[in-house]
Formats: structure tokens, sequence, C-alpha cells
């Protein structure tokens, strides 16, 4: 590869990582903007992330770095759109079947809906085996349009509290593909 090339290259990756990575609005939090611009979410500055992406939906993952928790971002596409007065109950119970078919070793589980931001949301809490000991686990679940976004967060049972309100700073900062516009749109 000749020198210029090479240039343009490292430049192009540069362009792409300030893409991904951006400045996030809360301090000790940096911005984490998924490459698709399908959403964006501000997590911990020294948490690592790993995005996984491929056949399906994207996905991202947050781990602290003593591994005592983690954030889990997805997004799925939905068959019809959902306003935010469906947001109900039934919606809860259904993310709540969900959970148990994907999770059956899951214990404890109650699911309920909130506003948060605005929003309508499902948080549900529950517990699961982890890799070594048993972790509590709080997932939020939010229906954009025709987009569902899922946040699981995770920690070893015994330090759940103390990762708490770092979980609710994530979720909070969840930003969907139409909101980044607006965001953008803003700041000009």
């Amino acid at each position: 590869m000749s020198m210029s090339k090479h240039r343009q290259f490292v430049a192009l990756c540069l362009v792409a990582c300030c893409g991904v990575l951006g400045h996030a609005q809360r301090a000790g939090f940096k911005l984490f903007t998924d490459p698709g611009g399908r959403f964006s979410v501000e997590f911990p500055n020294d948490w690592e992330w790993t995005m996984v992406s491929g056949s399906g939906e994207p996905l991202v993952a947050f781990v602290q770095p003593k591994k005592e928790a983690a954030v889990v971002v997805e997004r799925f596409r939905m068959k019809q759109s959902l306003a935010k007065d469906e947001i109900t109950d039934l919606f809860a119970e259904i993310e709540n079947d969900v959970l148990k078919e994907n999770q059956p070793k899951s214990t404890e589980v109650s699911a309920r809906t909130v506003t948060q931001n605005a929003k309508r949301i499902v948080v549900i809490d529950y517990s699961r085996p982890g890799l070594v000991e048993k972790e509590r686990v709080r997932q939020y679940s939010f229906p954009v349009g025709q987009n569902l976004y899922r946040i699981t967060c995770a920690a070893v049972a015994k330090e759940f509290r103390k990762y708490e309100p770092t979980f609710a700073d994530v979720a909070e900062s969840l930003k969907a593909a139409g909101e980044l516009g607006t965001a953008a749109a803003k700041k000009k």
C-alpha cells in the first residue's frame, strides 16, 4: 500500500471511530452511537465495549473493568409500530413471556410499565445463574415506533445495588434513530 493510500486509510478509520464514540452529555461517560445510526447510549468512561453485528440486528455490550457488571443494548424491528398508549400491562406481559422463553433459568421475574423521559417503557427485574455466582438483572424495553430497544443490565447479585444508578443512567441516555437526527439538528 502506498504512503498516501495508507494515510487515507488511517484518516478513514479515525473518522469512523469518531462516529462511533462521541462526546457524552454526562461527566464520566462516553457516547456510543451505532455505526448504522440506529441508536446511541452513554456508558461509563472506564467500561469496555464490543459491537456484535453480522446476520442479525446490532448488539453492543459494555463491560465493567472488574467484570462485576455489564450492559447489553439490542435493537429489534417489530412487525407493527406501537404508540405510547399501547405500551400497557399487556405489552409488559408479552415482554415478560419473551424473557422467560429466552432465559428459562430466570427466577424472581417481575415486569412493570413506567414512564421515563416522557416515554412509556417496560422494566423487568429478575435473577439468573451467572458464570460464577448468581446475577441480578434489569431489562429496560423501549418500543419506539416499529423498533424495540432492549437494554439488559446485569451484575453479580451482591453488587447490583452499587451499579443500579449506572444502569439507570445508561437506560435514560438511550436515543433512538429519530432522536439522533433531532439532537444533531438542535446542535446546528
